[in-house]
C-alpha cells in the first residue's frame, strides 16, 4: 500500500525538496555506475579528502597558531608561514559555524513554539555556515601539493590494551550487548518541509567511557498516521548533518508514508571528537575503532527503535549502508535477546559483508590505507584480529525472519567485498525477490539507489504489509 502526504500549504515557509541526480538517468548513468568509478573515488579519498580532511581536524586544534598547527599535521617547520591565512580564513568559518549552530539548537529545542519561518530560517543558516564550514577543507590544497598530508591519524592499540578494554565481552556477546536502560528521548519542534516534517532526536550516551549526546534526524510523513519507521545509519566519514548536499536515496520513502531516522555515528558530526575528522576514528584506531563503535552505536540504536515504537504502531525497520549496515548486521542478531520494544521487524542491508574483520584490514579501503601492514608491526597477527569477530560479526541469524530482510550488493565491491555479502544472504536463507545484486562497486551501488530504487520499493511494500 502506498500513502502518499498531504501537501504543506504552498504559503508556509518550509525546507527545500530533496536534491535529485536527473543526470543518472541518462547514458551518463550508464557510464558511471560501474566498478571503475568507485577505484577512481577510493582514489580520490584516500589521497585527497582524507589528507585535506587531516589538515582541517589539525586545524582545528591549532586555533590561529600555524606552529601549532605544523605538530599537529606532521609538517615541516617552514609551512608555517603558508598555513596562516589558511588557519585565519577556517577559525572565521569555524566561528560562523558555533554562532549558527547554537542559535539552531536553542530555537529546535525552544521551550515555547517558535514560529515556523524562524524554525526554517535557523535550519538554513545553520546548514549554510556548516557546509562553509567543512569547505574550509579546500583551504589547505595548496599546503597538500606541496608538502603532502597524512590520511589518518594513527593511534593503533595492541593486543593487550584492546584485550583490557573489551576482553571481559569477549566471553559473551548477548551480555556484551545487553539492552541499555531507559534514557529521557528529547525531540525538537518539527519544520515543515516538501519532503515530510523535520525534526531532531536527542539523548545522552557514552562512547568508550565518556559522556556523549546521540543524535538523530527524522523526517515525518504528513497525515499519516502511525506511520513505518525507517532508522537507517550511514557510512564511515558520512556526514549529512553538516552538507548541504546529501544524495540519500533512502529520505524519498517519506513520500510513501514512512518516517525516515538518520543517526550520527559516533564520532561523526556533532558528536565529532576535537582534533579527529569524521569517522577517522574508525580507522584510525584499528581494532579499537569497530570495537568501540559497534559497543556504542548498536545501544543507540536499541533506544530508536523503542522510540519508534513509543511514538507509532507502524513496524519498524532498521537499515545501514557500509559500517551503517555492518552495525545493522549485528544488532539484527542481538536484538533477539532484548526487550520486545527494541527489536526490528525488517533489515535493510546495503553494501555489507558478513566478514567484517577481513573487510576492516584486506578490504579496498584497508589495502589503500595500508592497514595490514600497520598492525603487523604491533605484531598484530590475523588469528590475534579474527579473535575479536564475535563482537564485530554476525554469530547467529537475525530477529526478523528472512522474507523480511532485503539486501543490495555490488558485485564489484572491494571496500565491503561482495562475495561477504553473498555469503551472508545465503546463510540466513534470504528469498530470491528481496537480494538485489549489481554489477557497481561500493560507492555506485549506493549512488545507483538514485536511478533504480526497487530494493526501497521492496523494503516499503514489506512494512506496509506488515501494518
Amino acid at each position: 500500500m502506498t500513502i502518499v502526504p498531504l501537501p504543506t500549504p504552498p504559503a508556509a515557509p518550509r525546507l527545500a525538496p530533496l536534491p535529485r541526480v536527473p543526470l543518472l538517468d541518462s547514458f551518463v548513468g550508464d557510464l558511471v555506475l560501474r566498478p571503475w568509478f568507485d577505484a577512481l573515488s577510493l582514489i580520490g579519498i584516500v589521497r585527497w579528502f582524507f589528507p585535506l580532511s587531516r589538515a582541517w581536524a589539525a586545524a582545528g586544534v591549532a586555533g590561529r597558531s600555524p606552529e601549532e598547527f605544523c605538530r599537529e599535521a606532521s609538517l615541516a617547520a617552514d609551512a608555517a608561514r603558508q598555513a596562516e591565512r589558511a588557519l585565519d580564513l577556517l577559525q572565521a568559518l569555524r566561528r560562523a559555524h558555533d554562532a549558527a549552530s547554537f542559535a539552531w539548537e536553542d530555537i529546535v529545542f525552544a521551550d515555547g513554539t517558535p514560529a515556523a519561518a524562524g524554525l526554517v530560517a535557523a535550519e538554513h543558516e545553520r546548514r549554510a555556515a556548516a557546509h562553509a564550514w567543512m569547505g574550509g577543507r579546500s583551504l589547505f590544497l595548496p599546503l597538500h601539493l606541496r608538502y603532502g598530508f597524512a590520511a589518518v591519524k594513527w593511534t593503533l592499540p595492541s593486543e593487550r590494551e584492546v584485550e583490557a578494554l573489551h576482553g571481559a565481552r569477549l566471553g559473551d556477546p548477548a551480555r556484551a550487548f545487553a539492552p541499555p536502560p531507559p534514557v529521557a528521548v528529547q525531540q525538537s519542534h518539527r519544520l515543515p518541509g516538501a519532503d515530510g516534517d523535520t525534526s531532531w532526536l536527542r539523548f545522552p550516551t557514552a562512547v568508550s567511557g565518556a559522556p556523549d549526546t546521540a543524535w538523530a534526524r527524522v523526517i515525518t510523513p504528513v497525515a499519516v498516521a502511525d506511520p513505518p519507521t525507517l532508522i537507517f545509519l550511514h557510512g564511515v566519514g558520512v556526514e549529512a548533518e553538516l552538507w548541504t548536499n546529501d544524495f540519500s536515496r533512502v529520505d524519498s520513502l517519506v513520500a510513501s508514508g514512512i518516517r525516515v531516522l538518520r543517526p550520527e555515528a559516533p564520532w561523526h558530526g556533532r558528536r565529532r571528537p576535537q582534533g579527529w575528522y569524521g569517522g577517522e576514528s574508525v580507522f584510525g584506531r584499528g581494532p579499537l575503532g569497530l570495537l568501540d563503535l559497534f559497543a556504542a552505536w548498536i545501544g543507540e540504536v536499541a533506544h530508536l527503535v523503542a522510540w519508534a515504537r513509543s511514538t507509532s504502531r507502524g513496524p519498524v525497520a532498521l537499515g545501514g549502508i557500509s559500517m551503517g549496515a555492518l552495525t545493522a548486521q549485528l544488532a539484527a542478531t542481538l536484538a533477539g535477546s532484548w526487550p520486545k520494544e527494541m527489536q526490528p521487524d525488517t533489515l535493510l542491508l546495503i553494501g555489507t559483508t558478513g566478514d567484517v574483520v577481513d573487510a576492516a584490514v584486506s578490504g579496498g579501503l584497508g589495502r589503500a590505507l595500508g592497514v595490514a601492514d600497520r598492525l603487523a608491526a604491533l605484531s598484530w597477527s590475523p588469528a590475534a584480529l579474527r579473535r575479536w569477530a564475535p563482537l564485530l560479526e554476525p554469530q547467529g541469524g537475525p530477529v526478523m525472519p528472512p522474507d523480511a530482510i532485503v539486501m543490495l550488493l555490488g558485485t564489484g565491491d572491494t571496500v565491503t567485498p561482495g562475495a561477504g555479502g553473498m555469503a551472508l544472504a545465503r546463510r540466513w536463507g534470504l528469498p530470491e525477490e528481496n537480494l538485489f545484486l549489481r554489477d557497481q562497486g561500493h560507492f555506485s551501488v549506493a549512488l545507483g539507489l538514485e536511478r533504480d530504487a526497487a530494493p526501497l520499493a521492496r523494503l516499503a511494500a514489506i512494512l506496509h504489509r506488515l501494518r
